[in-house]
């Protein structure tokens, strides 16, 4: 049995969403932003549509200063450190792109971790946006499909640990044993009666951990298990 911890990135890691203030800072932000909440985009549609709509000035040099003003959760580094030193492997599952989430990463001296992201490629004039983890067997909220992310890096037997905030988190937590989950991820959990702690931080989140971790709390969540069986078998 081994431990797995699964982050999302945009207001989990980060403390705002890092995307919408991106194409807010770069791009036209609405009424494209309220489709996809609408359901007439999907999440691929929103992001190809918003990276066509960025703005001239989008270049590496614009972005690189747009990052170094964006700030990670207090307790993130803690927290990455503290599952280093008690052999939980740690994941970023993120339907972001690498073009904001690596530099903040380095920034903390933290890009060693694993991650699967979206990526925004440079071509020396224009941006394109490409979905490595797209998935035909999942209908979530993600260009990239988290709930393959989770599910294909477990083994038997093993726990997941998830920590997200958002739309794109919902389906992931479903596959997952103990659930941390703020904002609209929480109301999704409360909705669908998926177990979860709530948190407001990632230092209240390793506050819970190291308790269950000494408690031997950290246990297989029935549901969770049969829900991984089923994905592994459509793909």
């Amino acid at each position: 049995m081994a431990l797995h911890l699964f982050l999302d990135f945009d207001g989990t890691i980060s403390t705002r969403d890092v995307g919408d203030e991106f194409f807010r800072t770069f791009g036209q932000f609405e009424p494209i932003h309220s489709e996809l909440l609408n359901g007439k985009l999907s999440v691929a549609e929103y992001y190809r549509r918003s990276v066509f709509l960025l703005r001239n000035d989008c270049t590496p040099a614009s972005v690189s200063q747009f990052v170094a003003s964006q700030e990670v959760d207090a307790g993130f580094v803690a927290l990455v450190q503290w599952c280093q030193r008690n052999n939980i492997t740690v994941t970023i599952v993120s339907d972001g792109f690498d073009v904001y989430i690596e530099p903040m990463l380095a920034r903390c001296d933290l890009s060693h971790i694993d991650r699967a992201t979206n990526i925004l490629e440079w071509d020396g004039a224009t941006y394109t946006p490409r979905f490595p983890g797209a998935s035909e067997s999942c209908t979530c909220f993600c260009a990239s499909c988290k709930r393959n992310e989770v599910v294909t890096r477990l083994g038997e037997g093993d726990i997941a640990v998830y920590i997200g905030d958002g739309r794109s988190d919902s389906c992931a937590a479903e596959f997952a044993d103990v659930v941390f989950a703020k904002s609209t991820l929480a109301s999704d959990c409360t909705r669908k009666g998926i177990p979860h702690h709530p948190y407001r931080n990632l230092s209240e989140v390793m506050i819970i951990l190291q308790g269950k971790l000494v408690e031997g709390a950290l246990r297989p969540r029935r549901q969770a298990v049969l829900a991984r069986m089923r994905a592994i078998q459509a793909e």
